[in-house]
């Protein structure tokens, strides 16, 4: 499950610890979802302290009711080469993981693929951002990578599988255990790139949940799967009933 904060932290130290012991005790894992004010490239300094003042607000939650993961975006280029933004993530993270640690807080950070051009958040990004820092692994958003660019269609296994061996490539195969990953059908820009509005599983829109349950039943990882659909739930079940069915049809076949 998913802990949202995407608009402020408000969960207090009494609550999150009540959650997270109705969590364990019923055998469901937290994650949590950071504020989407958070901007570590940009040019004004109050702005870069504001999101680094959130991202440790939102660990401190994650770490109160044990939610291992945080999942956040990372921000947007502006008028920065591409090269120019990642260095300032790069020391912004620095110092949002050093405080942690001195708070000891081990909660990890997770930056999202995005599904904007304009936004930090390819997938190379997350990952260079995950194999240059301790305690950040990238929280991967299917929906994003299918419309971020003429070249990251997911229109069938083999896409899902590039995917993930992209991702074990650079993380290695022990941090593909509990990876975290986002799924829903997505509806792209009018210019047919760009994220414009999530949909149920089963609107017609891409990319199709099948093909990633097929892709994880071959690789073999044990990951986490979050719904992002308008219907969490039902949408989240519906997910399962279908990796369950592929899962067991090559346990028959195998």
């Amino acid at each position: 499950m998913e802990y949202q904060a995407v608009r402020s932290v408000r969960i207090g130290r009494e609550f999150a610890e009540e959650l997270g012991g109705a969590a364990r005790k019923n055998n469901i894992v937290l994650s949590l979802h950071g504020p989407y004010a958070v901007n570590l490239s940009s040019d004004d300094d109050s702005i870069v302290k504001a999101s680094k003042g959130r991202l440790i607000k939102a660990a401190v939650a994650a770490h109160n009711m044990g939610a291992f993961h945080l999942t956040f975006h990372l921000g947007y280029y502006g008028e920065k080469t591409k090269e120019e933004a990642l260095i300032l993530e790069l020391e912004g993270l620095r110092d949002v993981t050093g405080a942690l640690k001195s708070k000891g807080i081990s909660v990890e950070l997770g930056p999202e693929t995005t599904g904007k051009e304009s936004q930090l958040g390819s997938l190379d990004e997350v990952l260079e951002l995950s194999a240059r820092l301790d305690n950040i692994r990238p929280t991967i958003d299917f929906a994003h990578i299918h419309v971020r660019d003429p070249d990251s269609k997911l229109v069938g296994c083999e896409d899902f599988l590039r995917v993930l061996e992209r991702v074990e490539s650079r993380l290695g195969s022990d941090r593909m255990n509990s990876l975290v990953l986002h799924f829903t059908e997505v509806e792209p820009t009018a210019t047919g790139f760009g994220e414009r509005k999530h949909h149920r599983l089963g609107s017609g829109r891409g990319p199709k949940f099948e093909y990633l349950a097929e892709a994880l039943v071959e690789a073999g990882h044990k990951v986490i799967v979050i719904s992002e659909s308008p219907l969490l739930d039902e949408d989240a079940l519906k997910m399962k009933k279908i990796y369950e069915k592929r899962l067991s049809t090559r346990r028959g076949h195998g």
